[in-house]
């Protein structure tokens, strides 16, 4: 007679009823069922929301605020720091507690986020916007291993990336209207408003996580995972592509300020951007599969290149009326694309040959994190 099969038994962090399995199905969170992809691009949609409004604000708050000009992009900085914090727990986490309990932290931390952030620009406190940003930071680097979560539970990396990322087209859309309404209503208080629509938009994010299929089976194998030193092309890769962004992004909003653009328009040339960023990604969602991973990342690297040069040649281009607002509307949308190409072809590049191992996760979005925060820092040497 063939022995029964061990039943596995608890572990340390597992959300579980202890139970006889013969009669009670464990109640835990780490259930052997894979999420909708659906419902990957629905939650990191509802974050992305969140990203395009706070992108808009922090820099505008930060020059309105900051007694010194050269600590406008703090806040925006802030945001980064938060994400770069938040890269570790949200890679562990999603082992120890499963994925809802792993999304619905980093939303909950959205809604603190964008509360505080509201409450800080009534009373025209600094140090209450940065701490408001490092929440929404926290949050955002929380929604960004959604692709990871598609990544890792799909045989095709690349278009499981690109699949979550077409989710934040909603926000590029949506961003603009949401923003002009929620600042009619919330009139004369400027940026208040769009600060309470981001926690909202963290709230129903939230709900997309509870909401959420159990996890896939648990994953600690760590020697069936790949070493470190097989992601650190691709992370160098990607934080260039990172880098390179933030810098053009926290110039933005004060360049285009300076170029006559009014500040309820600055929200649209943001949606503009952010329709950049993820747009490339429906298209790969689908074609994801017939496209190499290095040479799509190294594509979005040039775009970003690209994009860097033409601020500053803008103002000698001839035949061009408003020629610095051209120059910055394209930069946009190049460093946009190249960013998005950058990130969906690093993601797969990273699981090219396996399986990267939890902290490999961790240190890969930690250092695209880190070269955001230092781009942003570069930025505020420049305006």
């Amino acid at each position: 007679m063939k022995p029964a099969t061990p039943l596995p038994g608890p572990r340390a962090g597992m959300l579980v009823c202890i139970c006889d399995p013969q009669f009670d199905p464990p109640a835990n969170d780490n259930a052997a069922r894979r999420a909708p992809p659906f419902a990957l691009a629905l939650g990191f949609a509802f974050a992305v929301l969140a990203q395009t409004l706070a992108s808009g604000i922090l820099p505008l708050a930060g020059a309105a605020l900051a007694r010194d000009p050269h600590y406008a992009t703090v806040p925006f900085a802030a945001m980064l720091v938060g994400a770069a914090l938040a890269s570790f727990p949200a890679s562990f986490l999603g082992d120890a507690f499963g994925r809802r309990t792993g999304f619905a932290l980093g939303a909950s931390l959205g809604i603190g986020g964008g509360a505080l952030l509201a409450v800080g620009l009534l009373q025209m406190q600094f140090a209450w916007v940065c701490l408001g940003a490092l929440w929404l930071g926290m949050a955002q680097g929380f929604s960004f291993f959604y692709r990871h979560e598609a990544a890792a539970t799909a045989g095709r990396p690349v278009a499981a990336a690109a699949g979550v990322l077409t989710g934040g087209l909603l926000a590029a859309f949506a961003g603009p209207l949401l923003a002009m309404g929620a600042e009619w209503l919330f009139s004369p208080f400027f940026l208040v408003g769009s600060a309470v629509l981001a926690a909202l938009a963290h709230t129903l994010s939230l709900a997309v996580a509870v909401l959420m299929a159990p996890d896939a089976a648990p994953r600690f194998r760590e020697k069936l995972t790949m070493p470190l030193a097989a992601i650190a092309v691709p992370t160098l890769c990607g934080a260039l592509a990172w880098l390179g962004m933030s810098l053009l992004m926290a110039q933005a909003p004060l360049a285009l300020l300076g170029c006559g653009i009014g500040e309820g328009a600055v929200f649209g040339f943001i949606a503009l951007h952010v329709a950049a960023m993820y747009a490339p990604a429906a298209p790969l969602a689908y074609f994801g599969t017939r496209i190499a991973p290095r040479p799509l990342a190294l594509a979005g690297l040039g775009l970003v290149a690209l994009a860097l040069a033409l601020p500053a040649a803008s103002p000698v281009l001839p035949a061009l009326k408003s020629a610095e607002t051209w120059g910055w509307t394209v930069a946009l949308i190049l460093v946009g694309a190249g960013w998005s190409l950058a990130t969906i072809g690093c993601t797969g590049w990273i699981y090219q040959k396996g399986v990267p191992s939890r902290l490999g996760l961790a240190l890969h979005d930690g250092a695209l994190f880190l070269s955001a925060i230092l781009g942003a820092l570069l930025a505020g040497r420049l305006l």
